[in-house]
């Protein structure tokens, strides 16, 4: 397993970029063409987190500028039918915030909209990566978010973890943590809310 390549960004030739290492030795890395936007010039040093996929007729490499691209990345090949050429494609067409958003809130119509998806690959995504990517943002919010937030002072403890998860969920997902808080409060928790509807409602209320 290659975890990433470092070394100097030689040339770009289509989707696919060329890293020199110190050893003088070039490798040729598929990317999204949202990050070649975001290369260094050339000659500069470079870091690409990579999947190599072992094929019977040769091997490729698949370089993101972000971890957290790459886990994605991951996850939507675990998904029957999607490969490492479609998976860079749709993380190419909707980015892995909006997948990530869209899976949770159960989208369909939105991950449909990615080139190379139709309804039933868009309604597989949901299914298989929800409780995946879930998972993933709870993670990230335990890494990234102090866990605090302004409940209302009418809630009950069991209202007030509801809304805490959800904000955390909301800002591992991207979303700013003032614009996410104040969705969070605007959602009515009703008697066995769970933490998955919680965090559908609030969605609903960033649009």
């Amino acid at each position: 397993m290659i975890a990433y390549i470092k070394g100097l960004f030689a040339e770009a030739d289509g989707n696919a970029v060329m890293i020199e290492t110190a050893g003088g030795i070039a490798y040729e890395v598929a990317v999204m063409p949202s990050d070649l936007d975001k290369l260094p010039a050339q000659g500069e040093a470079l870091k690409l987190y990579t999947y190599l996929q072992v094929k019977e007729d040769g091997v490729a490499l698949y370089g993101f500028l972000s971890k957290q691209d790459l886990t994605i990345f991951k996850l939507l090949i675990t998904v029957s039918g999607i490969g490492p050429k479609l998976g860079l494609g749709i993380l190419s067409s909707i980015g892995a915030d909006e997948l990530r958003r869209a899976v949770i809130a159960e989208d369909a119509d939105r991950l449909a909209a990615a080139p190379g998806i139709g309804k039933k690959t868009a309604g597989r995504l949901v299914i298989e990566l929800k409780d995946k990517i879930l998972a993933l943002a709870a993670d990230f919010a335990e890494e990234f978010v102090e866990k605090s937030t302004e409940s209302k002072t009418s809630d009950t403890e069991e209202a007030k973890k509801l809304r805490e998860n959800a904000l955390q969920v909301l800002v591992a997902l991207g979303y700013a943590e003032k614009e996410a808080s104040k969705a969070v409060k605007a959602v009515e928790v009703t008697d066995g809310m769970t933490d998955d509807e919680m965090v559908r409602q609030s969605l609903r209320q960033l649009g």
